[in-house]
């Protein structure tokens, strides 16, 4: 019988591979959107990962990078944590989330928690959307003149 000496990872009642996705899962949308709520369990095992991501954001070189992406199932979060979120936390060595516990689920009575980071994110730059109404004016008034103009060239 095999023992198992020095395993410290959390199962979560599930095997490597669903586990991994998991966690992919739940620090993609901490992310996005900046918090999560979970059960307290999958909270803290997703606090320890994201710690170590943001460590290797503040880095700013393009291996961090790249081993970021390679971690996070989105590349779009990968960037949001390079570029929007580890330059927030510029001066903060660790502690880059929080864990506020918020109650009990009503189904089957697990301690659930909010996971959100310290830094609030910060607000994306909208752009100002152009008039499509007069583009379409003015795009169907020059081809109705191309096409007139052909006609009148053609006899």
């Amino acid at each position: 019988m095999s023992r198992r000496h020095n395993v410290r990872s959390i199962a979560l009642s599930r095997n490597y591979n669903q586990r991994k996705a998991l966690i992919k899962g739940l620090l993609t949308s901490l992310i996005e959107h900046g918090y999560i709520n979970t059960t307290v369990t999958r909270a803290k095992v997703t606090k320890s990962y994201f710690d170590k991501l943001a460590a290797k954001a503040q880095k700013k070189d393009i291996h961090s990078r790249r081993q970021i992406a390679a971690f996070l199932s989105s590349p779009k979060a990968a960037n949001k944590l390079v570029d929007l979120i580890a330059p927030s936390m510029a001066g903060r060595t660790g502690g880059f989330t929080t864990i506020k516990k918020t109650g009990v689920r009503q189904g089957d009575a697990s301690p659930m928690a909010t996971l959100e980071l310290c830094v609030p994110l910060p607000e994306p730059v909208k752009e100002e959307k152009k008039d499509v109404k007069n583009k379409t004016k003015q795009g169907k008034t020059a081809l109705k003149s191309k096409i007139t103009k052909t006609k009148t060239t053609k006899k």
